[in-house]
């Protein structure tokens, strides 16, 4: 997530950067992928956000419970 974000700059980013470095744990960072993408979509647009973040998504597979993995949503 932290690689996603510096590539681009401003006080968003920073603040989204800051929130990410300083998560407890895993289930946090999960609660963070919507600011992250929420972020990107303001610079890249939604489709370019939405595809770095299915890189970020893989990331979490089994790690969390079922019910918290990501899901495959096709558009």
């Amino acid at each position: 997530m932290l690689s996603l974000l510096q590539v681009h700059g401003g006080h968003t980013m920073q603040r989204v950067a800051q929130r990410v470095r300083f998560a407890g744990d895993l289930e946090a960072l999960w609660y963070l992928r919507q600011d992250v993408l929420t972020a990107l979509s303001a610079v890249d647009g939604e489709v370019a956000a939405r595809r770095q973040m299915r890189q970020i998504n893989r990331l979490f597979k089994g790690g969390l419970p079922g019910t918290m993995e990501p899901r495959s949503h096709t558009r």
